[in-house]
C-alpha cells in the first residue's frame, strides 16, 4: 500500500510538472486562442445564424436538442468533430463493403489511407529530398540537345485549350478585351493552368476564365509602386535575390503589418506577385509536367519569429490571399518556407497534412530554428546566403531600408514598362 501511494504521488508530481511546464502552457495558450478565434468566426457566419433562426422540427420539439443547438461551445465542438465523424463513417462503410466482398483489410487501408501514410514517410526522409521540383535525374532531349519542355500530347492539350478559350472570348469579348489580357494568355500560361488541373482541358478552361475576369477587374499590371508605397513602409513584404535554383525569393514578415487595410493589403500582394513574376520572353516557354519548372516559379519565405495575434491581418484578408495564390497564380509556387511558425500552426498542419495533395504537401516546409542543425541544413539546401537575412541564417542585414528599396522598385517598374511598351 505504501509503495502504491508513493507511486501515485510520483505520478501526480510528474503530471503537475508537465502541466506547469512553459511549453505546455504555451501550447495551451495557443490552443485556447485558436479555439476562441474559431468560435468567433463560426458564430458570425450567416449559415449558423440562419440555422438557429429556423431550427428543424425534430430539434425544436426536443428541449435537450434545442439547448444543444443554441449552446455556442456545443455547436463549435460539433462542427469541429463533424469532419472526423464523416471520415470514420466512410471508413466503416468501405470496411463493410470489403468484408462482404471477401477483400483483405489491408486493401481497404491502402485505398483510404495509403497516400496519406506514404506522405508521412516522405516527411521522415533526408532534408534535401524535401526540396520540391528538383530537376529530373534524366532530362529527355531533342536532337539539338535542348531539353524537351512539352510532349506532343501536352502540346495538343495546350492548342485545344487555346481554341476553347477563343470560342469563350467570342461569347464574352471582355475576356480578351485588352492587350494586357491577350498578352497574359501565352503558351506558358496555358500550360500552367493545364498542369494545375492535371491536363483536364475543361477544368483548366474554367479556372483560366475566372482568372481573366479577375484580372479585368483587378488590373494587376497597372498597379505601380506609388499605389502601394504606404503598405511597403515597414517591409512586411519584399524581394530578396534568388534561391539556389534561380527562383526569385519573396520574403514576408507578418509581424510588420502596418495598416490592416484589406483592400490595400490585397493590392500590395498582387503588385509584389506581378513584379516578382515578370520575366523576359525567353523564360516564358511552355512547360509540360516533366520539364524543370523552376524558371517560372518563386520561393516564399515567411518569418513568423515576432508574429503575434495582435498583428494578424483580418481573416478575410488571409482567405483572399490564399484564394489569389491558388486560383489566379497556379503553378507559380516552387516552395513556401515557414520560418519559426507558432506552435498552433505546426499542430494544425500535422492534423490536416495526411489529407493534402502530395504535390502541395512537399511545397510547404517548416523550419524550427531551435533545431539548429536541421534548420541550417534545410535553409542551406534552398537559399543562397545572400538572399536571406542574418536573423534567418543568411548574411543580409535585416535592417529595413525603405528609401533604398523604394528607389530600386521604382526603377524596376520603369524598366518593365519600357520593355512592355516595345
Amino acid at each position: 500500500a505504501g509503495a502504491m501511494a508513493r507511486a501515485n504521488a510520483h505520478v501526480r508530481a510528474v503530471a503537475t510538472t508537465i502541466a506547469n511546464d512553459k511549453r505546455t502552457l504555451a501550447v495551451r495558450k495557443e490552443l485556447t486562442a485558436g479555439y476562441a478565434l474559431f468560435k468567433k468566426t463560426l458564430l458570425k457566419r450567416d449559415e449558423i445564424k440562419q440555422f438557429r433562426k429556423n431550427l428543424p422540427g425534430w430539434i425544436a420539439r426536443n428541449s435537450k436538442y434545442k439547448a444543444f443547438a443554441m449552446d455556442d461551445d456545443a455547436l463549435c465542438a460539433f462542427v469541429a468533430v463533424a469532419p472526423f465523424i464523416v471520415v470514420f463513417m466512410v471508413h466503416i462503410f468501405f470496411a463493410i463493403i470489403r468484408w462482404l466482398n471477401n477483400r483483405d483489410k489491408s486493401d481497404l487501408m491502402d485505398a483510404v489511407f495509403g497516400s496519406a501514410m506514404r506522405r508521412q514517410k516522405i516527411s521522415k526522409k533526408d532534408v534535401m529530398k524535401l526540396v520540391p521540383n528538383q530537376a529530373p535525374a534524366r532530362v529527355e532531349r531533342s536532337k539539338s540537345g535542348r531539353e524537351i519542355l512539352l510532349t506532343k500530347k501536352e502540346g495538343d492539350a495546350m492548342n485545344a485549350l487555346r481554341l476553347k478559350l477563343e470560342r469563350c472570348a467570342k461569347d464574352d469579348p471582355a475576356l480578351l478585351s485588352t492587350p494586357e489580357l491577350r498578352a497574359f494568355v501565352d503558351d506558358s500560361c496555358l500550360c500552367r493552368y493545364l498542369r494545375a488541373r492535371k491536363w483536364k482541358i475543361d477544368k483548366a478552361l474554367k479556372m483560366l476564365v475566372e482568372t481573366l475576369k479577375w484580372r479585368a477587374t483587378m488590373k494587376p499590371e497597372s498597379i505601380t509602386w506609388n499605389d502601394i508605397a504606404n503598405e511597403a513602409k515597414t517591409g512586411k513584404q519584399y524581394r530578396s535575390g534568388r534561391c539556389k535554383r534561380e527562383r526569385r525569393v519573396l520574403v514576408m514578415r507578418p509581424d510588420r503589418e502596418n495598416t490592416f487595410n484589406h483592400t490595400e493589403n490585397i493590392k500590395f500582394l498582387v503588385y509584389m506577385l506581378e513584379n516578382i513574376l515578370w520575366k523576359s520572353r525567353t523564360e516564358r516557354e511552355a512547360r509540360g509536367s516533366s520539364a524543370d519548372l523552376a524558371p517560372e516559379q518563386i520561393v516564399i519565405l515567411i518569418d513568423f519569429t515576432k508574429w503575434t495575434r495582435k498583428v494578424a491581418v483580418p481573416m478575410a484578408t488571409a482567405r483572399e490571399t490564399l484564394s489569389i495564390l491558388q486560383n489566379h497564380y497556379p503553378e507559380r509556387l516552387g516552395v513556401a518556407v515557414c520560418f519559426n511558425p507558432p506552435t498552433i500552426f505546426r499542430i494544425f498542419w500535422s492534423i490536416i497534412s495526411p489529407f493534402i495533395d502530395p504535390k502541395t504537401y512537399t511545397k510547404i516546409l517548416f523550419v524550427n530554428p531551435k533545431k539548429k542543425e536541421k534548420a541550417a541544413a534545410l535553409m542551406a539546401a534552398i537559399f543562397r546566403v545572400d538572399a536571406v537575412d542574418a536573423d534567418m541564417g543568411g548574411n543580409v542585414d535585416p535592417t529595413w531600408n525603405y528609401d533604398d528599396y523604394a528607389k530600386h522598385m521604382i526603377d524596376y517598374d520603369a524598366k518593365r514598362a519600357a520593355i512592355i511598351a516595345t
